[in-house]
């Protein structure tokens, strides 16, 4: 793709017209491979547009009855976090994520294989504890039958995995969690999560707060 091209879908990436990239990799599936690479961009706005232009690409071959060809896509996702695969897919668990939410169908296996691949690996935990708090109540049976692995990234030392872990058991009202929530109230470190469009700035003991108020309101 030439270097019109690719400032063309960064362009559209930021503005996250997403029906725009839609249309233009159904034309081009050089657009498609494209957004692929800024799967992988340590610019947080590009990643993440892409992650969410993935899943609206694979919502939209899901309606034109294309279900094989996203099972594929999810496929080498997986893949990607694989030994096999050579590399580390580090936006695989929240792609994966992002996609299930569009397309809910996907939840059995997807939703349980993202956490069985993801919560135990170190350069996956903080993906995949995000693709918990993504996916919300429709994995709260999954993380119960991961439970000891999930309560464990509350041991973590990283503020940002105390952050997600924090936010993912709100959304998922894992009531085992609330012990580990409340020795997190206090703290001050700021972690930042990107919530649906928005990059969102609360304090540790903010998100771990909100957490407590969530599952306790479901119960």
């Amino acid at each position: 793709m030439d270097e019109t091209g690719k400032r063309l879908v960064e362009g559209l990436l930021r503005r996250r017209d997403f029906d725009t990239l839609v249309e233009m990799c159904e034309k081009d599936r050089r657009n498609w491979q494209e957004i692929r690479f800024h799967l992988y961009d340590l610019d947080e706005q590009l990643r993440w547009a892409s992650i969410e232009a993935a899943a609206q690409l694979m919502k939209h071959w899901w309606k034109l009855g294309k279900e094989e060809k996203v099972r594929i896509y999810i496929r080498t996702l997986f893949w990607s976090i694989s030994d096999e695969s050579g590399g580390i897919g580090w936006s695989s668990p929240q792609t994966i994520a992002e996609i299930i939410v569009n397309i809910p169908e996907l939840i059995g296996p997807y939703g349980s294989m993202m956490i069985a691949h993801c919560i135990e690996e170190p350069p996956l935990m903080k993906g995949c504890l995000w693709g918990i708090g993504r996916l919300g109540r429709q994995v709260t049976d999954s993380v119960y039958f991961f439970e000891d692995k999930v309560l464990e990234t509350f041991h973590a030392d990283d503020i940002e995995t105390l952050g997600l872990a924090s936010w993912a058991m709100g959304e998922t009202g894992f009531r085992p969690a609330i012990p580990f929530l409340e020795e997190l109230r206090l703290l001050t470190d700021i972690v930042v999560i990107y919530i649906k469009g928005d990059f969102l700035r609360k304090s540790l003991g903010e998100w771990a707060e909100e957490a407590v108020v969530k599952i306790e309101k479901m119960f």
